[in-house]
């Protein structure tokens, strides 16, 4: 029984090193194959998504001002600017010219756009394959990759449409914050310049009350005066009536209703 157990443990042990043994090699397997991939595909599309998305976020980011809460023309000219620009470098010619043969007969071979940038990336890729401890990735090293201005030109597109939108997601996650925070400051600013205006139209107002209530005592003192003045003028045209020969005087018992108009008691 102990031998048997012990022969269980040994097939076990053995079958994890071989299970180990096929997956440790299949990572470094797929770590050589993506190596090329990750440095002259993914990297430069980290990078140039990490550009747009800076230059969207530098075009779109919120500042003072009504006109700075939200800036979506100024981004969309930028994004679109960055397109065209990606166009006429890279994709104003979709087409590689092909190599014939001596009978004039289309080849697998092609004219490569940027030929030091394509051999550069060949002779990286050949050195790696050619060390790797695979045959099939030395057989790769062989093979001769086209790495020109479209493989560039399709990295810059995709980090047009999906890397930079990304990062500039990701760069205006606290745009709500500081939007909120200028329409706060903007609401206080237009509330002091109404009280502002207000307290100004209060003091005209008041000024505007004292003048009218000066002119207005004014002229009743000017209504007073007149008023003691036809007072006193009439006092001394009924003094001169009173002592006049000429005016006939009443009787004593003339009743109060038949006196004179100047005797009324308003006169």
């Amino acid at each position: 029984m102990s031998s048997k157990s012990g022969n269980e443990h040994a097939e076990n042990f053995l079958l994890f090193v071989l299970v180990g043994g096929i997956l440790l090699a299949g990572v470094v397997y797929a770590a050589y194959l993506a190596l090329p991939f990750v440095l002259f595909y993914l990297v430069p599309f980290i990078v140039a998504s990490f550009v747009v998305g800076v230059v969207l976020r530098m075009a779109g980011a919120p500042s003072e001002g009504v006109a700075g809460i939200s800036k979506y023309r100024v981004v969309v000219m930028a994004y679109a600017g960055m397109l065209f620009l990606v166009g006429m470098v890279f994709f104003q010619n979709l087409e590689r010219a092909k190599i014939l043969n001596a009978k004039r007969e289309l080849t697998n071979q092609v004219v490569v756009d940027w030929p030091k940038l394509n051999n550069w990336y060949n002779d990286w890729r050949v050195r790696v394959y050619s060390d790797a401890p695979f045959e099939g990735l030395r057989e790769k090293a062989q093979i001769g990759v086209v790495y020109d201005r479209l493989e560039v030109g399709w990295i810059f597109l995709m980090a047009l449409f999906l890397g930079g939108p990304g990062f500039y997601y990701w760069f205006a996650r606290h745009d709500d914050e500081e939007v909120h925070e200028i329409i706060e400051k903007i609401a206080a600013d237009r509330v002091a310049s109404k009280n502002q205006r207000l307290t100004e139209k209060e003091k005209n107002l008041d000024q505007i009350i004292n003048k009218s209530k000066a002119e207005l005592e004014l002229k009743i003192q000017k209504l007073e005066q007149a008023k003691k003045d036809l007072l006193a003028e009439n006092q001394s045209l009924k003094a001169k009536l009173e002592f006049a020969p000429d005016v006939q005087r009443p009787t004593e018992n003339v009743e109060q209703s038949k006196k004179g108009v100047l005797d009324q008691d308003w006169l």
